[in-house]
This record gives C-alpha cells, sequence and structure tokens, in this order.
C-alpha cells in the first residue's frame, strides 16, 4: 500500500508523528508499503506507537536523539498520537475522508 491511497484521517497519523520526530514520520510513512489494507497499517502503527510510548526514552536514544528532542515533550506527542490512531481504528473507513493525495 501506498501513503496516496491513505484517507486523511490515517495520513494525519503520520502528520501527527511529524510533530513528535522527523525519524517517526518517515517510519510511519515508510510502514505503509507493509500492509496491505488501510485498517492493518493503522493497527500495525498502533502495535508501533505503544512499544514507543512504553519506553520513549529508549526510542530517542536508539535514533540518538536525546541531545535534540526533550523527552517530556516526545513522550506527550507520542500519547496524543496514539490516541488518535485509536480514534482512527474506531472510525469507520467511510467516515474518514478521502485520500490526502486523490
Amino acid at each position: 500500500m501506498d501513503t496516496d491511497y491513505l484517507t486523511e484521517m490515517a495520513y494525519n497519523c503520520i502528520r501527527l508523528a511529524n510533530e513528535a520526530s522527523d525519524v517517526l514520520k518517515s517510519e510511519l510513512g515508510a510502514m505503509c508499503s507493509r500492509f496491505e489494507t488501510e485498517d492493518v497499517y493503522l493497527k500495525g502503527i498502533l502495535r508501533y506507537v505503544k512499544r514507543i510510548e512504553r519506553d520513549p526514552e529508549g526510542y530517542l536514544d536508539c535514533w540518538n536523539l536525546l541531545d535534540d528532542i526533550d523527552l517530556d515533550i516526545f513522550a506527550q506527542r507520542v500519547k496524543i498520537l496514539r490516541e488518535y490512531i485509536d480514534t482512527a481504528i474506531a472510525t469507520p473507513i467511510k467516515d474518514r475522508g478521502k485520500p490526502a493525495f486523490p
């Protein structure tokens, strides 16, 4: 699947990830190619974001970003992202908007 086929709501997950870090945005965008459908993609990124939420310091350390990104702000933004993904999953696909790039 390509990000061009994501509904507006699903694509907003990538935008929200960018608010946490550019690296996370890139990862979520790239992960799209590993999934067949938007629902499977959303569930996959939810699992990934939950892992990050459990250990935000470990994630930032893995990417050598601890000196560049405030840990508390990052953790807060990851929580917001996770909550948004939960909302997107709970929203029927017909109500998620049109693809970001038709």
